[in-house]
């Protein structure tokens, strides 16, 4: 897809898997094939080469059964920051919006240091 730059200067581009169907439902990815169980799927890179940050936003598929833990499987979206090549976190969100505001909240704080 063709990137999508914000005035921030944070450059997003979206993967051709990305549903916006699907912001809320991480398990329709799973649903659909698009994500494997016990794996990951990039929907999103977001870019600032002006501080050295990218970051990702994707949906993961986890069954804990599958390693004799209890509990349900379940597919959750993702959010991985980077600044440079040290990784500053991983959180889960349980919708895209949710990452998205806490890639644009993180890249705010970024700017101003």
């Amino acid at each position: 897809m063709t990137p999508d730059a914000d005035a921030t200067g944070l450059i997003l581009r979206w993967s051709p898997s990305y549903q916006p169907a699907w912001d809320a439902t991480p398990d329709a990815y799973v649903a659909a094939g698009v994500v494997a169980p016990e794996r990951t799927r990039r929907l999103l890179r977001a870019d600032d080469a002006r501080l050295e940050m990218k970051a990702y936003i994707g949906v993961r598929h986890s069954d804990p059964s599958r390693y004799g833990l209890p509990g349900e499987p379940r597919a959750s979206f993702f959010l991985s920051v980077l600044l440079g090549k040290r990784t500053l976190f991983l959180h889960t969100h349980p919708t895209i919006l949710a990452a998205l505001d806490e890639l644009r909240r993180t890249h705010a704080v970024l700017a101003t240091q």
